[in-house]
C-alpha cells in the first residue's frame, strides 16, 4: 500500500509542477482547444491528445472521415457502423445486421464510442452495442477514429475511440440541411423499407451560433440474397440535436446535445433448428411478437456543456461537464424449436454517466524548440442497472440480471510535446482511482441473483504514452509510439448475486500497444500506413458459466486471459485526374488467446481480428453535375486454425466479395442519387459470424438494397 500512495503522490506532484511553470516562458496555444470538436482540412486533432494537435505531431493512427465520404457510405447503406468498416482500416465490425448482437472492435480490442466526445457505451455490463445508433446517421457531420488503445481516456477504450460529431453552424448565412432517403431489398420487398428524414437549421450570428436538428427513421426488416428472413428488428424511430455557442469576450460557452427515441416492432429471429458443431446455416424465421412488445425501445440522452477561454491564469483552459443516460426496455423472444418454441424474455436496462473534464494548455518557445503542456482533472460515475420483469405481468420484478451498481473513476493526467526541428517528442502519464458499489435500492434478497449492498474494493491503475514523429519532408512523417489502454472487467456480471461486494476487483484490464507508422501528402496523393503489436497479460474476456453446463442458457462470466494480436493497416486517396478519385483502404489482422486447458495459444477467430479486407472505391464525374461511384470489398478467407483448434469450436471462414455502385446528379442546391448495396446480390453469411464458432450467429446477411433519395443544402 505505502507503494502505490508514494507512486500516486509523485504523479500528483508533477502534474502542479508543471502548473507552476513561470508564465514568462508561456505562449499561447496558436489553436483554441475543444473538448469535442475536431477541425476537418486543418488536421488539428482534438480527440486524440485534447489539447488540439497538428495530425503530423502525432505519433498514433488517427483517421478523418469526412461528411462527403460518410454522406457517400450512407447512401448506400444507411448502417453507421458499415459505413465506418468501409471507410477506416483496422475495425473489425461483428454481425452489423442485427444492431442488438452486434460488436465493434479496433486491432481486436473494445472501441469507445462517443457522440459529441460523450462515452456511450455499456462499459459496465456490455449486453448491447446500440452506442453507435444513439444518433440518426444524417446528422453526423464528421467521425473522428483513434485506431489503437489511448490512455488519455483510461479505461473503456482499449481499442480505441470512435467519436461521431453532430452537424454545427457553418457561416453568417442561414443554412438548411435536408435529406430524405428510402430504400428496400430487391428480393422481397414488401416490409424492408427503411426510410429516412432528416432536417436541420444553422446560423452563426457572431456572439452566437446554434445548430437545430431531427430525423425520424421507419425501418422494416432485413432479408437475404435468396428473399429470406435475416436476424432483424423492425423499428420507428425520432432523433433530436442541438448545438448552440455564445462568445462572452475571449470565452466561449457551448453546448451540444442529443435525443433518441425508439420503439422496436416485429422480429426476426434464428429458429434453432440447425446441428450444433456443423457449418449449416442458421434459419430465421419470423417470431411470434413478445406479449408487451409495444413496450421495447431505446430511448437516449447525451448533453456537453464546454467552458473554453485561451488565456485564462495563463492557459488555454477548457471545462467540460457531459450526461449521458440510456433506458433499453428489452422485450424478446428467444424462440427455439429444439426446447419448445416461443421462449418470451422481458429485461428494464438503465445505463447513466456524469462526469466532468478539465484540460489546461500552454505553450512554451525553448530557443530553438517548442513545448507544449496539458494536463488535467477528470470524474466520471457510470450507474447501471438490469433487472427481469415478468413478461406476462405488469412490469413485476422477478430477478436480477445487473444489481443497481455505481462505479466512480477519479483521473488525473499530463501530457507534453516537444518539438526541435524535424523531430517531436510526446509523452504522458494518467492515473485512474476507481470506487463503487452496489446500491440498496430496489434491493431485495428474496429475488434471484440479489447482490448484497455494499462497497467494491477500491483500485488503482497507471497508464503511459510516450511517441516519437520524424518530419522526413514538409509533406510526410514518420512515427512510432507507445501507448497503454484499459478496459472495464465485465464489472456487471461480477457483481450479480455477490454475497460480498467487497470482494469484487474493479481493477481494469490493462494492454501495451507498439506502433510504427507513415503518413504523408502529395500533388493529388495522401497516404498512410502502419503496423502494430499489442499484448495484455490479463484482457477481460467472457466466457459461459461452466456450472450451468446441462442448462439450455449459460450466463457469461467474467474470465481475465492473456492475448496479444499484431496487424498491417494502410489508406491511399488518389486525385488521378480532376474529375476521378480513387481511394483504398486495407486491414490484416491476427491476434492469439491462450487456452489453459489446451495449454497452447489460440488463433482469434473473425469475430475479433480481421484476416483480410481491402475495400477499393472510385468517384467519376463524367460531365458538369454528375456523378458515378463504384466500390468493391474483398473479405480473406480464414485459414489459420488448428484441428486442435478447430476441435474446440473455431471454423474456418469464407471469402467474401461485396460491390456497391451510386450515380447522383445536382439540380442546384439538390442532389438526387440512387444507389445499391450488395450489388451481385450475393448470398453469403457475414465473415465475422461465420469465424466466432457459434451457430446461434451463423445466419445470412442482407441481400441487394437499393436506395433512392434526395438531400440538400439551402
Amino acid at each position: 500500500m505505502r507503494n502505490q500512495f508514494c507512486d500516486s503522490t509523485a504523479i500528483l506532484a508533477a502534474l502542479f509542477t508543471l502548473a507552476a511553470v513561470p508564465a514568462a516562458a508561456q505562449e499561447q496555444v496558436d489553436e483554441p482547444e475543444g473538448e469535442v470538436a475536431a477541425v476537418q482540412g486543418g488536421a488539428i486533432i482534438v480527440t486524440a491528445t485534447r489539447a488540439g494537435t497538428a495530425l503530423e505531431n502525432l505519433p498514433l493512427s488517427v483517421s478523418l472521415v469526412s461528411e462527403e465520404e460518410l454522406q457517400q457510405q450512407l447512401r448506400q447503406n444507411r448502417n453507421i457502423l458499415s459505413a465506418l468498416e468501409f471507410t477506416v482500416p483496422g475495425l473489425s465490425i461483428q454481425a452489423p445486421e442485427d444492431r442488438s448482437s452486434c460488436g465493434s472492435q479496433i486491432r481486436g480490442r473494445t472501441a469507445s464510442f462517443q457522440i459529441n466526445g460523450v462515452p456511450v457505451n455499456e462499459d459496465l455490463r456490455p449486453g448491447s452495442c446500440t452506442g453507435p445508433f444513439a444518433i440518426s446517421p444524417f446528422a453526423i457531420e464528421s467521425v473522428e477514429v483513434v485506431r489503437g488503445g489511448t490512455a488519455l481516456y483510461g479505461a473503456g477504450a482499449p481499442g480505441g475511440i470512435i467519436n461521431l460529431q453532430t452537424r454545427r453552424a457553418k457561416g453568417r448565412e442561414l443554412e438548411i440541411d435536408v435529406t430524405a432517403q428510402t430504400s428496400f431489398n430487391t428480393a422481397v420487398a414488401r416490409d424492408t423499407f427503411i426510410t429516412d428524414l432528416y432536417v436541420g437549421a444553422g446560423q452563426d450570428l457572431g456572439a452566437f451560433d446554434y445548430y437545430v436538428g431531427a430525423g425520424y427513421t421507419d425501418s422494416g426488416n432485413q432479408r437475404s440474397g435468396n428473399g429470406r428472413p435475416v436476424f432483424s428488428s423492425a423499428f420507428e424511430a425520432v432523433d433530436l440535436i442541438g448545438s448552440f455557442g455564445l462568445d462572452i469576450g475571449e470565452a466561449r460557452i457551448a453546448f451540444t446535445g442529443t435525443f433518441h427515441d425508439e420503439n422496436r416492432g416485429r422480429d426476426f429471429y434464428p429458429e434453432g433448428a440447425f446441428l450444433p458443431g456443423s457449418d449449416e446455416v442458421a434459419s430465421v424465421i419470423e417470431v411470434a411478437p413478445h406479449p408487451q412488445v409495444g413496450e421495447a425501445g431505446d430511448r437516449s440522452i447525451t448533453g456537453i456543456l464546454s467552458f473554453n477561454h485561451p488565456d485564462l491564469l495563463a492557459h488555454d483552459v477548457t471545462f467540460a461537464l457531459f450526461f449521458q443516460d440510456q433506458e433499453i426496455i428489452q422485450r424478446d423472444n428467444f424462440f427455439d424449436i429444439a426446447f419448445g418454441g416461443d421462449s418470451f424474455f422481458a429485461s428494464n436496462r438503465e445505463n447513466s454517466r456524469l462526469g466532468l473534464r478539465s484540460t489546461f494548455v500552454r505553450s512554451y518557445d525553448l530557443g530553438g524548440g517548442s513545448l507544449k503542456t496539458s494536463y488535467g482533472l477528470d470524474f466520471t460515475r457510470n450507474d447501471f442497472l438490469r433487472f427481469t420483469v415478468d413478461p406476462v405481468g405488469e412490469d413485476r420484478i422477478i430477478g436480477y440480471i445487473t444489481p443497481a451498481f455505481y462505479l466512480e473513476t477519479l483521473a488525473p493526467f499530463a501530457q507534453a510535446e516537444f518539438t526541435t526541428g524535424a523531430l517531436t517528442l510526446t509523452g504522458g502519464v494518467r492515473h485512474e482511482w476507481y470506487s463503487g458499489a452496489v446500491e440498496e435500492e430496489g434491493f431485495d434478497p428474496a429475488l434471484p441473483r440479489a447482490a448484497t449492498p455494499g462497497a467494491f474494493a477500491d483500485s488503482e491503475l497507471t497508464l503511459w504514452n510516450a511517441g516519437a514523429v520524424y518530419q522526413v519532408t514538409d509533406a510526410m512523417q514518420v512515427y512510432a509510439g507507445f501507448s497503454q489502454g484499459a478496459e472495464l472487467s465485465q464489472l456487471g456480471r461480477a457483481a450479480r448475486g455477490a454475497l460480498d461486494p467487497g470482494a469484487i476487483s474493479n481493477e481494469p484490464a490493462t494492454s501495451d500497444q507498439y506502433e510504427l507508422g507513415l503518413r504523408g501528402s502529395g500533388g493529388d496523393l495522401s497516404y498512410g500506413a502502419a503496423v502494430y503489436y499489442a499484448r495484455s497479460d490479463a484482457s477481460s474476456q467472457i466466457q459461459p458459466d461452466p456450472t450451468c453446463a446441462p442448462g439450455t442458457f449459460c450466463p457469461l462470466i467474467p474470465l481475465r486471459i492473456p492475448e496479444r494480436g499484431w496487424g498491417l493497416e494502410a489508406q491511399a486517396q488518389w486525385q488521378a485526374m480532376e474529375n476521378l478519385q480513387l481511394s483504398g483502404v486495407f486491414t490484416l489482422q491476427r491476434g492469439e488467446v491462450f487456452d489453459e486447458d489446451a495449454g497452447e495459444w489460440i488463433n482469434f477467430s473473425t469475430d475479433r481480428a480481421v484476416p483480410l479486407r481491402i475495400t477499393a472505391r472510385a468517384d467519376w464525374q463524367p460531365i458538369d453535375k454528375l456523378g458515378l461511384g463504384l466500390q468493391v470489398t474483398h473479405y480473406g478467407a480464414s485459414s489459420f486454425f488448428s484441428p486442435t483448434q478447430q476441435a474446440i469450436g473455431f471454423v474456418e471462414s469464407d471469402a467474401v466479395t461485396l460491390a456497391a455502385a451510386n450515380i447522383s446528379y445536382d439540380l442546384g442546391p439538390v442532389r438526387i442519387f440512387a444507389a445499391a448495396d450488395n450489388l451481385l446480390d450475393e448470398v453469403y453469411v457475414n465473415p465475422a459470424a461465420q469465424g466466432d464458432g457459434l451457430d446461434f450467429f451463423n445466419y445470412e446477411a442482407p441481400g441487394r438494397r437499393v436506395t433512392f433519395g434526395i438531400s440538400g443544402r439551402f
